[in-house]
């Protein structure tokens, strides 16, 4: 295995995505770069131990990047939008709303909720959601995570 040098916002994005503390850096690097990972050298977790095939499980999952920001699988969403509460989750990389799944907050927010008339608003999903990643103890805004 070669080892390489990274900077403090790679680490950091390598260190969200893990999903616990037994799981090795490599195999959450992997689900970024959308690799597989069944052919990763590493160490299986706990999960995946005694198991045949990847070492994805159905706990394990992609986790969500855009700007910066990263949520990883099993990040959970909610958002008020004139007196409607809309929870979802992040699952394998999409945002999770009511069953269906989505690809940004924004188209996330605008379809799971109506304007007065019954319309579908236009709203800036970083602005209306918040998150409670696995490793969180409380509510975040996603717009404070940029």
């Amino acid at each position: 295995m070669k080892t390489i040098e990274i900077d403090f916002d790679v680490h950091r994005l390598i260190e969200l995505e893990r999903q616990g503390f037994d799981e090795p850096e490599n195999s959450a690097l992997r689900r970024l770069l959308k690799l597989p990972t069944s052919n990763a050298p590493s160490t299986p977790t706990k999960a995946a131990a005694g198991s045949e095939g990847p070492e994805e499980t159905t706990d394990a999952g992609m986790a969500w990047s855009w700007k910066g920001v990263v949520l990883p699988h099993g990040t959970q969403l909610r958002m008020e939008y004139r007196g409607q509460m809309v929870r979802g989750q992040v699952q394998n990389g999409k945002w999770v709303v009511a069953g269906k799944p989505y690809t940004s907050p924004s188209d996330a927010a605008g379809s799971s909720v109506k304007t007065k008339r019954g319309d579908r608003p236009s709203l800036n999903g970083w602005v209306y959601w918040e998150v409670k990643r696995p490793t969180d103890t409380s509510w975040r805004k996603l717009n404070s995570l940029k």
